[in-house]
C-alpha cells in the first residue's frame, strides 16, 4: 500500500479525537475507512492506546505553545473561562492542522473567534469585549502570514513611502501593506503587563499551571477605556523557512476610529 496512506492515519489518530478514542477500544474497526494492507493494519495494532493518547497530549501542547505566541492575551482570557484550556486543545485538529503552517495561526484565530462565539458568558458586554481582545491578534496574526509569505517567495518589501504625489488628494485611501487596525477595550500594552506573566511560548505552560482566574477576568472586564490600535507587522529576523515577525503598535483615542470607515482594505 501507498505510504502516503500510512502517513494519513498516522496523522488522523493524533488530530482526530473521536478516530483516536474509537482506536483505542477497537482498533480493526477505526481502520476500516483506510487502505491498508494486513501487515500495515498489524502495524498499527501494535500501538499502545495510552502512547498514542501521551503522544498526541505532547504534540498539542508543542502547537499551543507556539500558537500562544501570536494569542497572548486571547490564550490568557480564555483560560478563565469554565473548561476555556481543554477548547484550545479540542482545536488542535485535523481541520487546523491541514491549514499551511504560514496561515496557521490566522486560521486558529478565526477558529477561536467561533468557539468564543458559542460559549456561555456572564453578560453580552463582556463576550463583545473579549471578542473585540481576539479580534485585534487575529488581525495582527494575518499581517504576519502575509509579510512571511513576501519574505519567503522572495518578494522585495514595499519601500517606505517617501514624498507624496502632487495628486495625492485624488488617491484612494488605503491601509498600508502590513498593517491591521482594530478597536480594543483597553490598552493593549496594559493588556499584556496584566495578562502575560511571562513572554513566547513560556506563557502557555505558565497558563496551564496557573490560568487566568474568573474574578481576575471580571475585574479587567469591568470597565473600559477604548483605544484604537494600529499594528505594522515588520521583519525582526529573515529567515529561509521560518521569518521572524515583530508588530510595532500605535495606540489612539477612540475618536479617531470613524476615520477608519473611509479606508478601502
Amino acid at each position: 500500500m501507498s505510504f502516503v496512506e500510512q502517513e494519513r492515519v498516522l496523522f488522523d489518530l493524533l488530530f482526530d479525537q473521536r478516530l483516536r478514542d474509537q482506536f483505542c477500544s477497537d482498533p480493526a474497526l477505526a481502520l476500516t475507512a483506510y487502505e491498508l494492507s494486513p501487515s500495515e493494519r498489524e502495524d498499527f495494532n501494535r500501538i499502545r492506546p495510552d502512547a498514542l493518547q501521551l503522544d498526541a497530549m505532547m504534540r498539542a501542547d508543542l502547537i499551543l505553545s507556539h500558537l500562544c505566541r501570536s494569542f497572548p492575551l486571547s490564550f490568557s482570557l480564555f483560560s478563565s473561562l469554565p473548561e476555556g484550556l481543554d477548547l484550545l486543545r479540542a482545536l488542535i485538529d485535523t481541520r487546523t492542522m491541514q491549514t499551511t503552517p504560514q496561515e496557521r495561526s490566522a486560521a486558529f484565530g478565526i477558529r477561536m473567534r467561533e468557539a468564543l462565539a458559542a460559549c456561555a458568558h456572564e453578560s453580552e458586554h463582556e463576550k463583545a469585549m473579549l471578542l473585540a481582545i481576539l479580534e485585534v491578534e487575529t488581525g495582527m496574526a494575518w499581517t504576519s502570514a502575509s509579510l512571511k509569505q513576501v519574505v519567503l517567495e522572495k518578494k522585495p518589501l514595499p519601500p517606505d513611502v517617501g514624498e507624496l504625489p502632487t495628486n495625492w488628494q485624488q488617491q484612494p485611501v488605503r491601509l498600508a501593506d502590513f498593517v491591521s487596525v482594530a478597536l480594543i477595550p483597553h490598552s493593549y500594552a496594559q493588556l499584556k503587563q496584566v495578562l502575560c506573566a511571562c513572554e513566547d511560548g513560556g506563557l502557555w505552560r505558565h497558563l496551564t499551571r496557573s490560568p487566568l482566574t474568573a474574578t481576575q477576568r471580571r475585574e479587567l472586564l469591568a470597565s473600559e477605556q477604548p483605544r484604537l490600535l494600529a499594528s505594522r507587522a515588520l521583519l525582526a529576523r529573515a529567515s529561509a523557512c521560518e521569518p521572524v515577525i515583530e508588530h510595532q503598535t500605535v495606540e489612539l483615542s477612540e475618536g479617531f476610529a470613524p476615520l477608519f470607515q473611509h479606508i478601502n482594505g
